[in-house]
């Protein structure tokens, strides 16, 4: 029984914590990293890495569709992932209002503006990047059903749930402005190249303005044609809304190295100087995508709404079971306790019923002789005698007319007394006096009235006197 309670309370303990955990494919394999939060608001993060065998010479798109290996005994708690920028279609945008509802409301308008997917097919989500009195930098999200449904059964046949979704380019500029990486300039490119993304990204003062997905890869020459016509593309986009300044230069952020030729002609191209950071130099990517999911302000959330309500109704069916099941025990704890107690008084009741029938003829026997004893000294007794009462009534008699009708004596009622006297000032007097005797029990019943009897007018007066109770020896 204490031991079921022992496990009990362990669970209730393990809903007030909580573990939050963000998974990423790596080139090599996926990583994750953990963070649990304690009760008390401890946190202790927890960073792996599970290395993967692949085909050789696997496209990132064959790499982003592998299947995951089983990690229901690695990762715990809720679960965020990332997908890739080509399977996303992100846009930044201004728009005219500072409510969050009407900014809800306006995001799927925009978003069916420039997908080339009908919205019904699609997921979609907004974060508020700055905000305004009357306007608002919003960047939209949005993934077809089909690819958000593919990466949530992946990982739900491997006994995982997804709680959340994110993109992996806002995990690594996470990661940047965290640790200091971006300049803030007014116009900033960045390249970020990790082995399975591959993405362009046009930021203003830290806010990315603009996402561009590129199929290519570095070792291949024409990437710097394609990033030459995607760089202006862009900036004369943009330019009209932002106003843009020209770039200072372009940094790469890869996982490996960016050759040497390769950056010589993207600069002579562009006319921009091109710069070269090592993502290992950052914490994982996993990591940055942690930190958004932590992150109390508002981000994209590209999980299904049925989906969220499914987690929470499991959430709510768990939480249940555990306080219904913390209310059985402690009511079977109750009635354990009650039940011992009333087995300790009924073995005490027995033995004092025992010791009861041993003593009862002799507590008979005393009983009887008691109540001899009484009756002896009530009539044996006279120190309330009917004589003595008299005397004591006698004795008390104020000094004048007054006279006695009749009295009657009882022991157990005590004494009735009729008389009259001259005036009511007498019988008062009379009353006061017998009031006081130690004789008896105060006076009850006493009635005093006026008669006129043959012309003569008196005070008839009745009074009752208990007798004073005595201590039984």
């Amino acid at each position: 029984m204490f031991t079921g309670m022992k496990d009990l309370l362990k669970k209730i303990k393990k809903i007030r914590e909580k573990t939050v955990t963000a998974a990423c494919r790596t080139p090599d394999g996926i990583e994750w990293t953990t963070l649990k939060i304690s009760q008390d608001n401890t946190e202790t993060v927890h960073q792996e890495h599970l290395p993967m065998e692949f085909p050789v010479n696997v496209t990132p798109e064959e790499l982003a569709n592998l299947e995951l290996p089983d990690l229901s005994e690695y990762i715990k708690g809720d679960v965020t992932v990332a997908l890739r920028s080509s399977d996303l279609l992100m846009r930044t945008m201004k728009l005219p209002t500072a409510d969050p509802e009407e900014i809800a409301d306006m995001v799927g308008f925009q978003v069916d503006k420039f997908s080339p997917f009908p919205i019904d097919q699609l997921a979609m989500a907004h974060e508020t990047l700055s905000i305004s009195e009357d306007s608002a930098q919003v960047l939209m999200a949005a993934a077809k059903r089909e690819r958000i449904d593919a990466v949530g059964d992946s990982f739900e046949t491997k006994g995982l749930r997804i709680h959340s979704i994110d993109a992996r380019a806002l995990g690594w500029l996470q990661l940047l402005q965290d640790e200091g990486k971006l300049s803030g300039s007014a116009c900033e490119i960045l390249v970020l190249v990790d082995g399975i993304d591959f993405i362009l990204l046009v930021l203003s003062k830290g806010i990315p303005i603009a996402f561009r997905p590129l199929e290519a890869q570095l070792d291949d020459m024409t990437v710097v044609d394609e990033l030459t016509h995607e760089i202006g593309y862009t900036l004369t986009t943009l330019d009209a809304e932002h106003d843009l300044p020209t770039p200072d230069s372009i940094c790469f952020w890869s996982i490996g190295g960016v050759p040497a030729q390769l950056q010589a002609k993207l600069a002579e191209k562009c006319g921009l100087e091109v710069e070269y950071r090592y993502l290992g130099e950052l914490p994982p990517l996993s990591e940055g995508i942690l930190r958004r999911a932590r992150n109390e302000q508002h981000h994209i959330e590209l999980i299904p709404r049925e989906w969220i309500e499914h987690q929470q109704r499991l959430k709510l069916r768990k939480q249940f079971t555990i306080i219904s099941g913390s209310v059985a025990a402690a009511w079977l704890l109750l009635l354990l306790i009650f039940l011992s107690v009333f087995k300790v008084r009924d073995i005490q009741l027995a033995s004092v019923k025992d010791d009861a029938n041993a003593i009862a003829p002799l507590a008979r026997q005393a009983a009887a002789n008691q109540k001899k004893l009484k009756a002896l000294k009530v009539y044996t007794d006279r120190t309330d005698s009917s004589i003595e009462c008299m005397r004591e009534i006698t004795r008390l008699m104020p000094a004048g007319d007054i006279e006695f009708l009749s009295y009657n004596y009882s022991k157990d009622k005590g004494i009735t007394l009729r008389g009259s006297g001259r005036d009511k000032s007498i019988v008062n007097d009379l009353f006061t006096s017998l009031n006081k005797s130690p004789l008896f029990d105060g006076i009850k019943n006493e009635s005093v009235n006026d008669k006129t009897t043959k012309g003569v007018r008196r005070a008839v007066f009745s009074v009752t006197l208990p007798l004073a109770a005595k201590g039984d020896d």
